[in-house]
């Protein structure tokens, strides 16, 4: 070989190392990115699959609903969201408020007489009443 060949070969393997050293880091950095990205989703869905509600009662004089955790997650109550008739509805009041454990139950009070009522917990789950 002659010089100009080798000092073409020491300039691509010198420019293919430069590339390597700015690739990997990046590369690096996005599989982590995933991975911590694929945690969290497992997480949540962790969550869901062990949060389940259940509306059990529905007392048309005192408009109340009552709704039983009957998941194995502690949720708060104080996060629900209420859906009438296919509404979102912020006029609604939460008895007990705050720490909602499992196997037990917490009072709705809201404004509906008829229709349909939806009650959603902080991570997802859900379930619907039709008031009659």
């Amino acid at each position: 070989m002659g010089f100009s060949t080798s000092a073409v070969m020491v300039i691509f393997i010198a420019s293919i190392l430069q590339m390597a050293s700015i690739f990997y880091p990046m590369a690096d950095m996005s599989y982590r990115q995933v991975q911590e990205a694929k945690k969290s989703s497992n997480e949540l869905w962790d969550e869901k699959l062990n949060t389940k509600i259940v509306i059990t009662n529905w007392d048309q004089d005192g408009r109340n609903l009552t709704v039983f955790n009957n998941g194995s997650m502690t949720l708060n109550s104080s996060k629900i969201n209420v859906i009438l008739n296919g509404k979102f509805d912020s006029s609604y009041t939460v008895n007990p408020g705050g720490v909602w454990p499992p196997e037990t139950s917490i009072n709705v009070t809201i404004e509906l007489v008829s229709g349909r009522v939806k009650i959603i917990t902080e991570n997802g789950a859900a379930d619907y009443y039709s008031l009659t």
